[in-house]
């Protein structure tokens, strides 16, 4: 902890307190940031009353929670383990169910956040406890305004509207000459895109607020047989001797049970509990149903005792088009923190195997029809720009396919590619991108269209599509927007789009540019290798250009 910030850590906490009285949240923590260096996105707790810290001491900028603050930048809460499988792992091993943030942005970076767990009375988080939380993150940003700390001064709780934005990540397409919607006397943009702008920032910042529906849907007796059919693949965990799937929401759980061997009673009654209290934490139905176990590997003579068994883990399988899958893991002769490890580190290797799997069972086909109906409705007037969509989802399709990629990521790629400037059409194109030189609040304002396309694309076609178009000018250097998030902190689908979308903008004849030569075009996205696009791409990119485009 900064030394300036333990001298008033007696302060924060005091103010800390109101999460009690004014949210009723049970348990709550105050994070700031560890260094004066806010760039650096690590954040550390300075004060707390009840928390679990568990493993989240420290954090920092790949961590899901303050990834999603510093997209959203205002409040939001999650109720439930099944609300958003992004955050269903962390509040599970926590032991709570339900998680209000409130971050804290001062002169445009943000400086620390309030978590707050578990509303008494086992109530969920609402819209009133959301405005009692973001005064609580004001009187913590006046405090440390008062003391200097990390630049503070006034306050300014948005981003600031003074960081300059570097032309050539904006990728403009020359439109159909039309009429300019016309904005007021000294506005930038119309009064139509200005409103157009907040209503996207506020969708983005408040989907947890207003549940929609998550087009995820109950699970059936055939998902069930993919899930039997993969169980056993977790006994390749080392030491793994018995796994077990489960469905939050229904009442008797385990689903499903593969083991090394039989397993005896005591072995079965502590995993059951194990799994039960989970469950009981999450608010969840829970009841024992004993399922007798499958044995893939045959049935061995000494069976499986509680003597064997030295850890037992649950950890949450995260699907796009199912929520509230389980896996429990009971291991021989390990560290329970070993036995998480192994864990994370399978889920987050099957995860995808599984939802291609559900995809394939179910029947289900792929977005193509909802993205060619966002693009088109208002794109028809503008030839160039759909024309530009298309080439870059087909280039980032074979690029996807070239890596090697599962078939999901590749259709999300597809997709995202086809929609990514889907938000332009909301920003005055018309008026904006038939000129050949913008101005730096132009430019500013137009930086808005992955936010805006983001928020339009989210409800339609999932929050997987939504990220990869919200990031797809995020630059790996952290200079880029709306986050400037940097590394593999952005999703691989960004990364992929973001190069075929500046190869199509170089080399096509119908950009707002004139086409350069593939040669040159060559050059200047190694030029941009390592700052702008990831520098392993690239050459993987431009070794497989060739074949992809022949």
């Amino acid at each position: 902890m900064l030394p300036e910030v333990k001298s008033i850590e007696a302060q924060l906490k005091q103010i800390l307190y109101g999460c009690v009285e004014h949210v009723q949240a049970t348990k709550a923590a105050l994070y700031l940031s560890s260094t004066h260096d806010l760039n650096a996105k690590t954040f550390e707790i300075v004060t707390s009353y009840q928390y679990n810290v568990a493993d989240r001491r420290v954090v920092s900028a790949n961590d899901d929670l303050v990834d999603r603050m510093a997209v959203k930048r205002n409040p939001f809460y999650v109720n439930g383990l099944s609300a958003d499988q992004r955050f269903a792992e962390m509040l599970f091993r926590q032991g709570n169910d339900r998680l209000l943030v409130a971050p804290l942005f001062g002169r445009g970076r943000m400086v620390g956040f309030i978590d707050m767990r578990d509303k008494a009375g086992k109530k969920p988080f609402d819209v009133p406890d959301v405005e009692a939380a973001r005064r609580i993150s004001d009187q913590m940003l006046a405090v440390l305004a008062t003391n200097k700390l990390f630049g503070l001064g006034s306050i300014a709780l948005v981003e600031d509207p003074t960081r300059p934005l570097d032309p050539a990540n904006i990728v403009r397409p020359t439109p159909e000459p039309a009429a300019p919607r016309p904005a007021q006397a000294g506005q930038v943009f119309s009064p139509e895109a200005l409103r157009a702008i907040e209503a996207a920032r506020q969708y983005l910042s408040k989907r947890q607020l207003v549940a929609p529906p998550s087009g995820k849907r109950t699970i059936v007796e055939s998902d069930l047989d993919v899930l039997r059919l993969l169980l056993p693949s977790a006994l390749g965990i080392p030491y793994a001797v018995v796994a077990c799937v489960s469905v939050m929401g229904q009442l008797q759980n385990p689903q499903a049970v593969a083991a090394r061997s039989g397993v005896a009673d005591d072995a079965m009654t502590a995993i059951e509990q194990h799994l039960q209290a989970g469950l009981k934490r999450a608010n969840q139905p829970h009841a024992t149903t004993r399922i007798e176990p499958s044995m893939p590997f045959g049935t061995q003579s000494v069976p499986i005792t509680m003597a064997n068994v030295g850890a037992i883990v649950t950890a949450p399988l995260n699907a796009q088009t199912i929520d509230g899958l389980l896996v429990t893991v009971a291991f021989d002769r390990i560290t329970e923190v070993q036995a998480q490890r192994g864990v994370q580190l399978f889920v987050k290797s099957i995860e995808p195997f599984i939802e291609a799997a559900f995809v394939a069972a179910s029947g289900r086909q792929d977005r193509q029809l909802l993205a060619e109906r966002i693009l088109e409705p208002d794109f028809q007037k503008f030839p160039e720009l759909a024309e530009h969509c298309r080439s870059v989802s087909e280039l980032s399709r074979r690029f996807a396919k070239a890596l090697g990629l599962p078939a999901t990521q590749i259709e999300t790629v597809r997709i995202a590619a086809l929609v990514h400037d889907a938000g332009l059409r909301l920003l005055d194109y018309e008026r904006l991108y038939k000129r050949p030189a913008l101005t730096s609040d132009e430019l500013r304002g137009l930086a808005e269209h992955p936010v805006v396309g983001a928020a339009l694309v989210e409800p339609i076609l999932g929050s997987d599509v939504a990220q990869a178009v919200l990031r797809h000018h995020e630059r790996v250097d952290g200079k880029g927007y709306p986050s400037r998030m940097s590394g593999s902190q952005i999703p691989l689908a960004s990364r992929i789009l973001q190069i075929a979308d500046a190869w199509i903008a170089m080399t096509s004849e119908r950009s707002y540019q004139p086409p350069i030569a593939r040669e040159r075009a060559a050059v200047k996205l190694r030029e941009g290798a390592g700052t702008q696009f990831d520098a392993a791409l690239i050459e993987r990119f431009l070794t497989m250009l060739p074949a992809m485009t022949a």
